[in-house]
């Protein structure tokens, strides 16, 4: 059975807490929403998902993996923070990025250039972008890297998809347009999703769960009971950024 489990996770930088006592279980299709104040440890305990960092204390599986296993087995996909702008003077096409992503599947089709072009292709579509495959990913706007930074965790196929400020500084057309994507793939596809966000409103009209992290879990349940209980959080968290 598909689960993401969180369990007792602390992540410490030498005496510098970053994380407490963390715990929580995520199930098939669930799309949560993270939110916070900065410096609460949100990036960090979607690095500490993605298999990326292990935590100083606890565990944390996906399907009873651990993390770093099956990020290496293409089950997990991960769009770090900004990643589109530190692509951005890579002389490398669309379709070159995405195919990054094929690099972390276990698939035989990344050995054939024929279904590897296929997979691209259709990640491609499923992002809205297939008009940009043999563009430059400089010469895109922010909102289009966002996609093809979305295509390519998609490659791999994974089963969780981990989005850290998808929408951090693109224009509000381009932030709705992620949202919508990302709304598709958890309803249509069944990905599940977690995403870091700090424009609470909307993260929370496109989630059905929300975790809040101040270094502990504040709260985590459905959207409709933070956004009904918590509306003073909301508030001073929105303008703490």
């Amino acid at each position: 059975m598909f689960e993401v489990t969180l369990a007792n996770i602390d992540f410490a930088y030498d005496y510098n807490v970053v994380l407490k006592d963390i715990s929580m279980t995520i199930t098939k299709g669930d799309f949560v929403a993270v939110v916070g104040p900065n410096g609460a440890g949100k990036s960090t305990m979607l690095k500490i998902m993605a298999g990326l960092i292990k935590p100083t204390k606890g565990q944390v599986s996906i399907g009873g993996k651990d993390m770093s296993i099956a990020r290496v087995q293409g089950l997990i996909g991960y769009v770090p923070q900004n990643y589109g702008k530190n692509v951005l003077g890579f002389p490398a096409t669309v379709t070159e990025i995405v195919s990054l992503g094929l690099t972390l599947s276990v698939s035989r089709a990344r050995q054939n250039q024929q279904a590897a072009k296929h997979i691209v292709n259709h990640m491609l579509e499923l992002v809205g972008a297939e008009n940009l495959r043999d563009r430059r990913i400089g010469e895109l706007s922010g909102g289009q890297q966002q996609r093809v930074m979305v295509a390519m965790a998609l490659a791999s196929n994974p089963e969780l998809l981990l989005l850290d400020e998808p929408t951090s500084g693109i224009d509000y057309e381009a932030s709705a347009r992620i949202y919508d994507l990302l709304g598709t793939l958890n309803k249509n596809l069944g990905i599940t999703v977690v995403m870091v966000s700090h424009d609470i409103d909307k993260a929370i009209n496109s989630a059905n769960k929300v975790a809040c992290i101040n270094k502990g879990l504040c709260f985590y349940g459905s959207s409709q009971e933070f956004n009904e209980t918590h509306a003073q959080a909301r508030h001073l968290w929105y303008y703490a950024g």
